[in-house]
């Protein structure tokens, strides 16, 4: 068990198939952990503020004020009002995705021709319409576990995870929020290992 979990117990807890998302209250200095259990998969990650609605999780503020186009340990998730809403306090792979959006119906559509795919978009709106966001509100999320590479005139390349079998990491909450994961889907690329599994999220308190 982690350090950081000791003398914690978990209060909330949840096993998501690909495909699937689940939405949780966390409240200040609880912590929450996303696990990856057979490795290499995907979880996408967005947070509500649960005193203002409007206040969502933002991708680009958190590369502005990490500085930084990848997470890691000790950075923060950051809101679109600049505020800290989650604290990275235990990150056993290092690498992970906060410039891609959330799969959803067209990326599916279009770029592969399929239809009626799971998605990442659809499955974290239904997962947080509770907390009043929806499909045309979910923000771009955290790609937790996610391996892309920029090579040299700036394309993007999207790789296998580095992720392994139980790898996880652990947020801090440094408001009162909710927040929203999913296990990613995507089955048309290398993402997920070729192979999407499940996700297991937990709060401890």
């Amino acid at each position: 068990m982690s350090e950081q979990l000791v003398g914690r117990v978990a209060v909330k807890s949840k096993q998501l198939r690909p495909g699937e998302a689940v939405g949780f209250e966390v409240k200040t200095g609880e912590i929450v952990q996303i696990s990856t259990l057979e490795g290499k998969q995907v979880a996408d990650f967005v947070a509500v503020s649960l005193s203002n609605p409007n206040e969502v999780s933002s991708t680009a503020h958190t590369r502005a004020q990490n500085n930084s186009i990848m997470l890691q340990n000790g950075m923060a998730i950051y809101s679109n009002l600049r505020n800290k809403m989650l604290e990275v306090v235990e990150d056993t792979v290092g690498r992970h995705d906060i410039l891609f959006a959330a799969c959803d119906p067209k990326r599916y559509s279009v770029d592969f021709g399929i239809e009626g795919h799971a998605n990442c978009r659809e499955a974290l709106a239904g997962a947080m319409t509770p907390f009043g966001l929806t499909f045309e509100t979910v923000p771009d999320p955290v790609n937790w576990f996610m391996n892309v590479a920029i090579l040299q005139r700036g394309e993007l390349e999207l790789r296998e995870s580095l992720a392994e079998k139980n790898d996880f990491v652990l947020l801090a909450a440094t408001m009162d929020c909710a927040i929203g994961v999913s296990a990613c889907p995507q089955d048309q690329n290398d993402i997920n290992g070729g192979k999407p599994t499940d996700i297991l999220v937990r709060i401890f308190r």
